[in-house]
């Protein structure tokens, strides 16, 4: 392999990173966004809904919900301390890049659960409420 073949693919593999860690920035941006929107909605529908008396069976879904919200919220803030290290520290070891790989993914794929749990939690609580 010549060396310009080598340029090409390390500048084809640098295009590639650099998508990586636009799709990790703003997908982790869009999801505290997400969560941090919907626990808003929680405390606003919880305020309307406080001196109803189908407050009482839905309080326990709230409260759930909102839990499940504010800790999908957060999650996408410690991604960056990884991606951070990540992007600052290229040329490490192979198993502590991997490590902060899973760290970054595992914690996107939490806060998407949790985004996703939150929202049939409140649905089954106005199901039960209602």
């Amino acid at each position: 392999m010549g060396m310009l073949e080598r340029q090409l693919e390390h500048d084809r593999d640098m295009r590639v990173l650099e998508r990586v860690h636009n799709l990790i920035t703003h997908g982790a941006k869009g999801l505290s966004i997400l969560n941090g929107g919907a626990a808003v909605a929680i405390l606003a529908f919880i305020q309307a809904l406080i001196d109803k008396p189908a407050y009482l069976s839905f309080k326990p879904y709230a409260v759930g919900a909102l839990s499940c919200f504010l800790v999908g919220s957060f999650l996408p803030a410690i991604v960056f301390f990884f991606h951070f290290a990540f992007l600052n520290k290229p040329y490490q070891k192979a198993e502590m890049r991997d490590k902060k790989w899973r760290a970054v993914w595992g914690l996107l794929t939490a806060s998407s659960i949790l985004a996703f749990g939150g929202g049939i939690i409140v649905s089954v609580g106005i199901f039960y409420a209602l």
